[in-house]
């Protein structure tokens, strides 16, 4: 007499699965990426890394993020590098003061007498290039320019945020690049 084991279908049918499922998915664990952004009339925010520093007291990495903040009707970005601080009062403190750009300046847009400025922003990754760091994107539309920009955090006496312009160029594709660093067509930044 042959007895039946019930449910050795169904466990072939998991292990089938499940090794099918890991196959698919590549077999490896990719990492989650959050990417903040949101925008509201004329306003545009966005976060992205700028950091990893490594904290002695948990033995681990922490992944600093700027906040930007890019108003078009004004035509000002800025930026700032939220941490965690307490204060002498008992309080915590969790934004630093913004520094900031003159869009229409790094842009060089005649708003008097061109048409009115558009914005789009983002943050993008450069792989393992970046040590660390995004940089953020911005396109104005009407002119068909883009700019490269990067937060960082300078130490010192007192320390502040700095916004540099890394580089500025047309999307069209015959236009010369310029760059912040050099100011001459076709050459690259120098950092």
């Amino acid at each position: 007499m042959i007895a039946k084991r019930p449910g050795m279908g169904a466990a072939l049918g998991l292990a089938v699965g499940v090794g099918l499922g890991a196959w698919l998915a590549g077999g490896a664990p990719r990492p989650m990426h959050a990417g903040g952004g949101d925008r509201s009339g004329e306003s545009i925010l966005a976060t992205g890394p700028v950091a990893v520093r490594y904290d002695e007291g948990t033995k681990v990495q922490i992944p600093e993020e700027a906040l930007y903040y890019l108003d078009y009707k004004a035509g000002r970005l800025r930026a700032t590098i939220p941490s965690f601080r307490a204060t002498a009062a008992g309080s915590t403190r969790h934004l630093d003061a913004f520094c900031e750009r003159d869009l229409v300046a790094d842009f060089q847009l005649d708003v008097d007498n061109g048409p009115k400025p558009r914005f789009l922003m983002t943050t993008g990754q450069l792989g393992t290039m970046g040590t660390g760091w995004a940089p953020l994107f911005v396109i104005e539309t009407m002119s068909g320019k883009a700019a490269v920009y990067r937060v960082q955090q300078v130490f010192g006496v007192r320390n502040q945020i700095r916004l540099d312009l890394l580089q500025v160029r047309s999307v069209e594709p015959d236009e010369p690049t310029t760059t912040a660093a050099s100011g001459l067509p076709g050459l690259p930044a120098t950092r």
